[in-house]
């Protein structure tokens, strides 16, 4: 079972290969950084023996080997469906859950990349017990490392399956992916940006409390592995057995633990998500537009329709429920947190005032929305999959589904891009340029929608399909990906030179010329947006048919 379980992995990666060739590079890619990281594992590791002292030597491995094993439990939850090789239910049919099929799927899941690098570097971290010592010190110690870091390695791995498959029926059901997805989008940021706040605020992590926190760890399952050779070179044996006794309590319970998931796993049917009558809900905001939209209502050539209300209506349901959207609208409010902390950072750094750099800051919080916000409808016919097939049946007209999808997104970016142009600079002492900001953010909106109206019916690209994981990739999709998104913000940027043009004179003479950028802002805008709404629809009502066959032809679609 084991072997076929490893031979199966092998052979649905070569196939891949063959199929895709650009996947070839990625591995390459992959592989290099991997021994990239391999390599720096051994200097670092022979070097943090010959250089260190013993104590610290330890309490450095333990805090190292901690974050890694937190990593193994952590990451392969927030990215469930980015590779479901070994996902239990799919051998439902074919096998009975045993536990010579569990032995299979943990040595199936070191068969990557990422378990392979794993595995040599805690076997590469016992190069650091050779540095000090006796000879017979150094001999015991970097034994007892390889089997500690060995013990890590599977430990690793069977804490990734137990947590997988405990949060599978989870993260099957649509609120376990949204809630997944705003986890590890503040996860990411969080680690990402932790040194330059800890830098920004003059912490100091003393080496007393790094010693705390590993003598701590070093009681845990998540640091005991790593604190092995220490005790054996210290001659404490009663530690060195207890700390052992610890770890292969914790594998033995685990392994347990994973049994009875998979059996659970395998024999359970569905996502625990409720009945769909439980899950449906009435859309008011659609109902207003109906009511308050006639049957031939236009303005400006768009029209107010009833069908624009249903999409429009529609749409809205996916941002307020589908995991998908919601992580795009976390990204939303997650540049201008990102223009706020670098401008927090930079200003320690330089010795600039922190409310000054604050305030300029602001002044990019609302454009930055309104640029990103703006272009994430470039790809929302991709995202219905073959509930596209909706619109056709139902007649809707081009510019009506056009309109409405702007109008799904707009009835709550738009408020938020206003809010974060008048209310930051006002507070923050910068409220002369408001109109300027406001002009600037009404002409990103009006040319990120109107460009996306376009974009969305000419290049459509594979996407996650409903369900999925809002993070993982489609197969064959880079290229178009790059070459659909690089060329709407190209768009983006022509369309909104007029506008940008108009801040020089903000600068260069004053905030008196701000209100001429709100003028031009905001007219270009909306002249972007009605000739997007048209120029869209009418290639909607020419291509929609050959889109929905394409999105039937991306996998899982």
């Amino acid at each position: 079972m084991v072997a076929t379980l490893a031979r199966l992995r092998f052979q649905i990666l070569r196939n891949s290969l063959k199929r895709e060739k650009w996947r070839i590079i990625l591995l390459i890619l992959g592989a290099l950084y991997a021994f990239a990281v391999l390599a720096l594992v051994v200097v670092g590791a022979f070097a943090l023996g010959v250089t260190a002292e013993p104590e610290a030597r330890t309490n450095l491995l333990v805090l190292i080997g901690s974050l890694l094993v937190v990593g193994w439990i952590v990451v392969p939850v927030l990215a469930f469906g980015v590779d479901d090789t070994l996902d239990p239910q799919r051998f439902t049919i074919l096998v009975a859950p045993s536990p010579r099929l569990a032995l299979g799927l943990l040595v199936g899941g070191a068969v990557s990349i990422p378990g392979l690098a794993t595995v040599l570097a805690c076997l590469a971290v016992s190069l650091a017990w050779l540095g000090s010592g006796s000879v017979g010190e150094r001999v015991l110690g970097f034994v007892v490392a390889i089997v500690g870091g060995l013990l890590g390695a599977v430990l690793c791995l069977l804490l990734a399956r137990l947590s997988t498959t405990a949060g599978a029926g989870l993260l099957r059901a649509r609120r376990g992916r949204e809630v997944a997805s705003l986890i590890g989008f503040a996860l990411v940021m969080l680690l990402a940006f932790t040194p330059s706040i800890l830098q920004s605020f003059t912490f100091e992590l003393s080496w007393d409390s790094i010693a705390g926190i590993a003598h701590v760890l070093a009681w845990t399952p998540l640091g005991a592995p790593w604190a092995l050779p220490a005790d054996a070179m210290a001659g404490d044996w009663l530690h060195l057995l207890a700390r052992l006794a610890i770890v292969v309590a914790t594998l033995v319970l685990g392994y347990l633990g994973y049994l009875v998931l998979l059996r659970r796993s395998m024999t359970s049917v569905g996502s625990g998500g409720g009945p769909s009558a439980q899950r449906a809900s009435r859309l008011p905001f659609t109902h207003r537009l109906l009511t308050w939209f006639g049957s031939e209502r236009s303005v400006l050539g768009l029209p107010l329709t009833r069908g624009t209300a249903a999409v429009a209506g529609r749409s809205l349901r996916y941002w307020r429920g589908d995991p998908r959207y919601l992580a795009s609208a976390g990204l939303i409010a997650l540049m201008p947190l990102i223009a706020l902390l670098l401008a927090f950072t930079f200003s320690r750094q330089d010795g600039v005032q922190i409310a000054g750099a604050l305030a300029g800051a602001s002044l990019a919080l609302a454009p930055i929305a309104a640029w990103f916000g703006s272009w994430l409808i470039s790809n929302d016919i991709a995202y219905d999959s073959t509930a596209f097939a909706l619109h056709l049946t139902t007649g809707v007209r081009g510019r009506e589904e056009r309109l409405g999808r702007v109008l799904g997104i707009a009835v709550w970016l738009v408020p938020v891009c206003l809010v974060l142009a008048i209310l930051p600079p006002a507070v923050l002492g910068r409220g002369e340029y408001v109109p300027a900001v406001l002009g600037g953010t009404l002409a990103l909106l009006g040319v990120g929608f109107g460009v996306s109206c376009i974009a969305s019916v000419m290049v459509p690209y594979p996407v996650p399909p409903p369900g999925a994981n809002p993070m993982s990739t489609q197969q064959g999709a880079v290229v178009i990906t790059m070459i659909a998104q690089l060329g709407s913000f190209v768009a983006m940027g022509v369309l909104v030179a007029p506008t940008a043009l108009t801040l020089i004179p903000v600068v260069a003479a004053g905030s008196g010329w701000s209100w001429l950028t709100l003028v031009v802002g905001t007219l270009s805008g909306l002249i972007c947006l009605v000739l997007g709404v048209r120029i869209g629809g009418q290639m909607y009502e020419q291509r929609a048919v050959s889109v929905y066959e394409r999105i039937t032809s991306w996998p899982k679609h």
